[in-house]
């Protein structure tokens, strides 16, 4: 339940800023706070909150307050030194404060994602979700299929990634695909600090008509448990 990898499960606070640029066009600043617990035993269960506070505008109107909460709860299914496996159920409901800022459906977000690792220095992660509107206020209800692989690997003491991210919209049957480049690197004497920088860009038509056209970010995760 990472923010990039959801069979890595273990208490984490998220701080996480990104600019986003979309078709109207309209331009979005998000600041979010994410925060992890894991429980259980062996910490194989876990559960994570996210918080955005956004200002977003558009040529026609602009608006400062709080997104839609995101409400995570997940499970490890197995796990060896190599390869973990995960579920997790997402429900993220309309929260906003502001029209503008939100989503205008009630969504939930089953998902399933693995990770596979072949050395010290290279890692292979993804997951699957589905989306789903349970519940629609305005607009167009949500359902979509949205793989996502992510390629890790460790060179000159940080760790760089490259992720293909896509979105099967099955109104209008289209794949909306997205590629993110980024890096991260543990900071501090004890390596409980994480920070991650990245530029994402759509890579083709559907992906810029629906989803953005390109996407910075930057994010810093602190692990308060040295052993947990």
């Amino acid at each position: 339940m990472g923010h990039r990898d959801i069979t890595y499960i273990r208490d984490f606070v998220l701080f996480r800023y990104d600019y986003k640029l979309q078709d109207g066009p309209d331009e979005t600043n998000r600041f979010r706070l994410k925060l992890l617990y894991a429980f259980g035993p062996d910490s194989r269960f876990g559960a994570s909150v996210s918080v955005p506070v956004m200002f977003e505008t558009t040529p026609t109107a602009s608006a400062f307050g709080s997104g839609d909460t995101e409400i995570v709860v997940g499970a490890i299914l197995y796990r060896n030194p190599s390869f973990r496996t995960a579920i997790t159920f997402q429900v993220t409901p309309q929260t906003s404060s502001e029209n503008l800022l939100g989503g205008s459906t009630t969504t939930i977000k089953p998902a399933w994602g693995f990770s596979q690792v072949f050395s010290s220095r290279c890692q292979l992660t993804a997951a699957f979700y589905y989306e789903q509107s349970v519940h629609t206020v305005r607009g167009a209800p949500t359902k979509q299929f949205e793989p996502d692989l992510t390629f890790n690997f460790r060179v000159l003491r940080a760790t760089w990634f490259v992720e293909y991210d896509s979105y099967y919209l099955f109104i209008p049957s289209q794949y909306a695909q997205t590629m993110k480049l980024g890096g991260s690197r543990t900071l501090g004497r004890d390596k409980q600090w994480v920070a991650s920088a990245y530029y994402s860009v759509a890579i083709n038509d559907p992906g810029t008509a629906t989803q953005y056209h390109y996407n910075p970010g930057f994010d810093l995760t602190w692990y308060p448990f040295k052993n947990k």
